[in-house]
């Protein structure tokens, strides 16, 4: 399942490059007061975020330079109420030849049996950590790798909150993501690239330890975007300053 590689943002909210930059210190949260609906104590109505979910308009991002990515994947992006509103991520077995622990959605491309990229997710997310039911609630934007010629088509659903079964041969772990912890952090770290004549910033999330850049982080970002409108609230703005790129793609450089 293609997880990293750098991804065509998915709005041109971005920042251009040469503006102002964080510290070199990570996102701070701000206090729990000042957060939306009391943050990690609250649970969102759940209705509204699903109605927003369905009418959430998507993009179809270009390819990026030097590739095709016509090679789609259909990813599942799980959210779980614990009660609180979380998002399943996971983390990839150092065994795998392609993206060795990195962290992503369950996914992966379509098979003949696959009536659509919807039901490519879902399977893949039965065979990945044993997700048996899922409600679709909608879709976000299609994401092109830099990386390869893949791109990620994903699908929000609801799953229920218990024990997962993760494959031992693809999954290390199935992380269990808070949503009000991300949109808590003073801001979101971010490093510049440029394509298609624009440069702009690329979220990075540091979760659980664990590095998540490229297509990931994008639609972790647009999830936030939908989740944050609905709490009548603003995502935290994207700041360089903490990384670097020899420290996250130091085999791919990103284009420029």
């Amino acid at each position: 399942m293609p997880c990293g590689g750098w991804a065509m943002p998915s709005r041109l909210r971005a920042q251009w490059a040469g503006s102002p930059t964080a510290s070199s210190a990570g996102p701070i949260s701000r206090s729990p007061a000042t957060l939306p609906v009391n943050s990690e104590h609250a649970v969102i109505e759940r209705e509204g975020l699903y109605r927003a979910l369905a009418a959430h308009p998507t993009q179809w991002m270009d390819a990026m330079p030097g590739r095709t990515n016509h090679l789609e994947a259909g990813v599942l992006v799980p959210l779980v109420w614990t009660p609180n509103l979380c998002v399943l991520m996971t983390l990839r077995s150092q065994n795998l030849r392609d993206h060795p622990g990195e962290v992503c959605f369950p996914g992966g491309s379509r098979e003949p049996g696959d009536d659509d990229l919807c039901a490519t997710a879902l399977r893949e997310s039965l065979e990945e950590i044993g997700i048996d039911e899922a409600q679709v609630l909608g879709q976000l934007s299609s994401i092109p790798l830099y990386t390869s010629d893949f791109r990620l088509v994903p699908f929000a659903a609801e799953v229920p909150h218990r024990p997962y079964r993760p494959c031992s041969d693809e999954v290390a772990e199935v992380l269990t993501v808070s949503v009000a912890k991300y949109l808590g952090l003073h801001h979101i770290d971010a490093l510049p690239f440029t394509a298609h004549g624009v440069t702009a910033l690329s979220p990075i999330f540091n979760i659980e330890g664990h590095v998540v850049y490229g297509a990931t982080a994008h639609v972790f970002l647009e999830l936030l975007e939908i989740v944050a409108r609905e709490w009548n609230w603003q995502v935290p703005p994207l700041q360089e300053g903490r990384y670097h790129w020899d420290e996250i793609l130091p085999n791919h450089p990103p284009p420029s």
